[in-house]
């Protein structure tokens, strides 16, 4: 699902509003903290799903998406 998302929205150059606006308000977690929006989507995809998945997002001094990345832990 996230796959599809990021194909038909890019995230780059958006405000923090228009991320929250598309994907909703991100929880609170203690990982990522060098990140400024961080979005938990579940238990990783494949057979051994021991790991959780990630959306996270880092704003410039704009407030503008300039890096997102899809990580497990």
């Amino acid at each position: 699902m996230v796959d599809d998302l990021l194909k038909r929205h890019t995230l780059a150059g958006k405000s923090r509003s228009e991320v929250i606006a598309l994907l909703g308000q991100p929880g609170t977690t203690d990982y990522f903290q060098d990140y400024d929006l961080v979005y938990w989507l579940g238990p990783e995809r494949g057979l051994m799903s021991i790991d959780s998945e990630w959306l996270i997002i880092r704003l410039d001094a704009q407030g503008r998406v300039s890096e997102h990345q899809l990580v497990t832990d």
